[in-house]
């Protein structure tokens, strides 16, 4: 599922294809329960990036922990680089991981592995137990926080979510 929804935080995250920027990227931590999500997992929404994963493609690729945020490596050796402090919550500098990066429309998604994705669940709970950012305006059925990138909190809580 594309663009907010419930059960989606986004992350105010830059996001670049081959060291070139995407413009009005959004980065999401799509958590498991929500919105037809059966993993927790990270969206990555750009249309472009389905010219490298086109919608419903599995691949594996290497996931690498850069400075101020993580890098995608396709097997064709194009680079997906997708900064936000937090996400070196779930890989370190120079930490990495294959795991599978699939094609949706208008993205990608990285279905992280599960030592990865107990981390992205813990940064979604520190997240909303803080109240770190705002609500999103447009979208009053789901309680999606901005988080600003210079941000980065501590721990607690997905009851939130609960209708």
């Amino acid at each position: 599922m594309t663009g907010p929804a419930e059960g989606k935080l986004v992350l105010d995250a830059k996001v670049y294809l081959n060291a070139e920027e995407l413009p009005n990227a959004h980065v999401y931590i799509h958590l498991k329960g929500y919105s037809r999500a059966t993993v927790t997992h990270l969206d990555i929404e750009h249309p472009t990036l389905n010219r490298i994963i086109p919608p419903k493609a599995k691949t594996s690729n290497w996931i690498v922990g850069i400075e101020n945020g993580i890098l995608i490596i396709t097997d064709k050796e194009d680079k997906v680089q997708i900064l936000h402090p937090l996400l070196n919550k779930v890989l370190q500098r120079g930490e990495k991981t294959r795991t599978l990066v699939g094609g949706k429309f208008g993205g990608v998604f990285i279905g992280f592995r599960k030592r990865e994705i107990s981390k992205l669940e813990q940064i979604a709970a520190d997240l909303l137990s803080e109240g770190m950012g705002k609500s999103s305006a447009n979208n009053d059925k789901a309680p999606l926080l901005l988080i600003n990138a210079s941000l980065a909190p501590p721990v607690e809580a997905f009851k939130v979510f609960k209708k």
